[in-house]
């Protein structure tokens, strides 16, 4: 049989859906149970069609995490915009993304999940990913109105992914932490944050204006 000949516009329609899917997959299953075979089925396509694509699965996650990067930034700068929310519940609803983001189609990568992928990627393209995470907390920082310089934003996404992991890893991964008490620590954490954010837009602004 022969083989079907894609054009250019199927080719990116058939990355857009391994994007998508292998995201739905870590959302629904986690990506120890989302190998390539499984992707491909869920896609339609061949597992040889799949590498003319990417040479793994941990690049097609690495990608798929960027995919959502844009996404990302459209619904801080929405937030922002709603006349709806207050500065402190705009960001806040952000920060409820992340964390609970699963629940929203959102992929979040456990600490096995990461450890997975790093250890299969180059030091090349895990440094640019890195570049790449950097520019987008420094953005969101920019978006919710606090200036590049006032917050490192690496510092701002430690943060933030550390709360995202944690909540993931509760109980499984972390057993002695107490899960009854997983929404209240996420809580506390997502105040304690919003908090010093607050802080040093307030702080920055007061200095503008006195200037």
């Amino acid at each position: 049989m022969a083989r079907k000949a894609y054009s250019e516009q199927e080719r990116e329609q058939v990355r857009t859906a391994l994007l998508t899917t292998v995201i739905q997959c870590i959302v629904d299953r986690g990506l120890i149970h989302s190998s390539i075979d499984v992707l491909c089925k869920k896609v339609g396509i061949s597992k040889t069609f799949f590498y003319t694509f990417f040479s793994s699965k941990e690049e097609l996650v690495l990608e798929a995490l960027r995919y959502q990067q844009p996404k990302l930034l459209e619904y801080a700068r929405q937030l922002m915009e709603d006349p709806e929310f207050s500065w402190r519940e705009g960001v806040r609803t952000f920060l409820e993304l992340c964390v609970y983001g699963e629940k929203r189609g959102i992929a979040v990568l456990s600490i096995e999940e990461e450890q997975e992928v790093y250890r299969c990627l180059s030091q090349e393209n895990f440094q640019t990913f890195r570049g790449e995470q950097t520019r987008l907390f420094r953005d969101l920082l920019v978006i919710f109105g606090i200036s590049a310089g006032s917050i490192d934003p690496r510092l701002f996404g430690n943060l933030a992914l550390s709360m995202m992991m944690v909540y993931k890893a509760v109980p499984d991964t972390m057993p002695f932490l107490f899960p009854e008490v997983a929404e209240d620590m996420m809580e506390f954490q997502i105040n304690a944050l919003l908090d010093e954010l607050q802080r040093v837009k307030e702080t920055v602004n007061g200095v503008k204006e006195n200037a």
